[in-house]
């Protein structure tokens, strides 16, 4: 409803007119790319008589998908949610909303027919950490591959990423060209990657969990990195591949000594045919085909004895901003550290979360003693009083 209002300062007459918030922002941001309603007018009526009463349940509970939680679900059978499921692919509507929530209620049921989701958002309308928020599930109900541009994140939000526990492959990249904002204005500055978020991820690791399943790790245009990032990677027990591209910290020279120190090795990349030429299978376009191409690093490793979790469990692959392989070329080098096998690490020590990693020495470094203060045998402070009294 509009109302006149009066700026008595100024003498102008104005309309002021109050609106409700975009329905997609009205119950969380997962409506806010997708759209949780069926589309209008599909499949009213019949063609050939009345609808069946089960056709007509099927559109009301499918008419608005904000009101569908996995409570609601927990006594319908598979056969049931198998055909509600097959209703939202005829009307487009299989959003990830609905994708979480099968996956969530019919664990073994679901992973046969809907084994894979992506949602690529190229424009992000919410914070990093709302998106974050979407993809998180601690019960691993479905796991994600996560492709993230750092200009749409803070700091602490990269940080954060290590709260989502489900995350099995990880891409963080930086537009080269993107104009830094000016100083001046009051932007957010554009977040990178540094040696001391990965530290953070690193504690984290040992003291809650995080990055307990990630197996690939791809890394573009982040100059503040260097070799010490792989003393902190140390403590992922899952991790096999790191991918690195215009790092300026980790290149061959400065990266390779202190790498094989934690395990890794360079240049043992799998290659596969593609239209009857070779190629590097770790120059896949998506982080997702990368790590569906690093499985063959797991033969030979015992499930028990490895944090991994079940090769049947349904990924999302979801990306926030541009991914940066659109702009390069096929031919760019990429610096691949592969990891074969688990390194030992007693993440059980409680003091490991709280002492400070330290930095690894350069190679062929000699070790020098520490000076010493001596003792001169000097007065102390009684001596000096006494010769004044």
């Amino acid at each position: 409803m509009s109302k006149r209002r009066i700026d008595w300062t100024t003498g102008q007459v104005y309309m002021e007119k109050t609106m409700a918030p975009a329905v997609g922002f009205s119950k969380g941001p997962s409506w806010v790319h997708e759209s949780p309603f069926l589309p209008i007018g599909w499949e009213e009526g019949s063609p050939f008589g009345a609808p069946s009463l089960k056709h007509l349940a099927m559109r009301k509970t499918l008419l608005d998908q904000r009101n569908l939680t996995p409570e609601l679900f927990a006594s319908v059978p598979w056969r049931i949610a198998s055909y509600l499921w097959e209703c939202l692919g005829r009307s487009g509507k299989k959003t990830m909303y609905m994708w979480k929530l099968f996956a969530t209620v019919y664990p073994r049921e679901f992973r046969q027919i809907a084994n894979y989701r992506a949602l690529k958002i190229e424009g992000p309308k919410l914070p990093m950490r709302d998106y974050l928020g979407l993809v998180k599930d601690d019960a691993l109900n479905w796991v994600v591959a996560l492709t993230l541009s750092t200009e749409f994140a803070r700091t602490p939000e990269l940080v954060d990423i290590g709260n989502v526990k489900n995350i099995v492959a990880l891409e963080i990249s930086t537009t080269p060209s993107k104009p830094q904002p000016d100083p001046d204005e009051d932007a957010v500055p554009v977040a990178v990657l540094d040696d001391r978020i990965v530290r953070t991820w690193s504690e984290l690791a040992q003291t809650s969990g995080a990055f307990k399943h990630l197996r690939v790790l791809r890394i573009y245009h982040q100059e503040k990195l260097s070799p010490i990032v792989f003393q902190y990677l140390r403590v992922f027990p899952s991790l096999r591949v790191l991918v690195v591209q215009d790092c300026r910290g980790l290149t061959p020279d400065s990266a390779e000594a202190v790498a094989k120190t934690y395990g890794w090795e360079i240049g043992t990349r799998p290659r596969a045919k593609d239209n009857n030429e070779e190629t590097d299978i770790y120059d896949s376009d998506t982080v997702y085909e990368c790590y569906e191409a690093s499985g063959p690093l797991l033969d030979g490793e015992r499930r028990g004895e490895e944090p991994f979790i079940d090769p049947d469990t349904p990924i999302l692959d979801f990306q926030v901003g541009q991914a940066v392989w659109k702009g390069m070329s096929k031919k760019a080098r990429k610096l691949v550290f592969l990891r074969k096998g688990p390194i030992e690490v007693n993440v059980a020590d409680p003091a490991m979360g709280k002492r400070r990693l330290e930095e690894p020495e350069p190679p062929n470094r000699k070790k020098t003693k520490k000076p010493v203060m001596k003792n001169l045998g000097g007065k102390d402070l009684t001596g000096f009083l006494a010769e004044f009294l």
